[in-house]
């Protein structure tokens, strides 16, 4: 995760509930298609070590979250921390590296498609 900490570009803060699946278990299988799933300590670590403690973002214990990259583009632009907070959903931390050649409507149109996919 180290050239991810040089990396960012942006990271955005989204809430989020449950739709097309019930749970993050549910989420984690159905993500596993198309994306890596990654150590949730590893990226968390990252966002530490850039934006300070995400503590006060989220709260988080590894079987309540999920760290997730795109798995067809290398280097990665995206990548997605989906914490569960209660049964109904959570937040979901978008780190946006300076690979990304979207802009913040391209991000919030995509995070629309993410969420009917997810």
């Amino acid at each position: 995760m180290e050239a991810l900490k040089n990396n960012i570009k942006r990271i955005f803060l989204f809430e989020y509930e449950y739709w097309e699946v019930r749970n993050l278990n549910e989420l984690r299988s159905r993500l596993s298609k198309d994306f890596n799933i990654l150590p949730v300590e590893n990226l968390v670590e990252a966002i530490r070590e850039v934006v300070g403690n995400i503590e006060n973002l989220v709260k988080y214990s590894p079987e309540k979250a999920l760290a997730v990259k795109s798995a067809t583009v290398e280097p990665a632009m995206i990548y997605f921390l989906i914490v569960e907070e209660h049964e109904v959903g959570g937040k979901i931390v978008l780190i946006e590296t300076k690979h990304s050649m979207y802009n913040y409507n391209k991000i919030l149109t995509g995070m629309r498609a993410f969420g009917a996919y997810a």
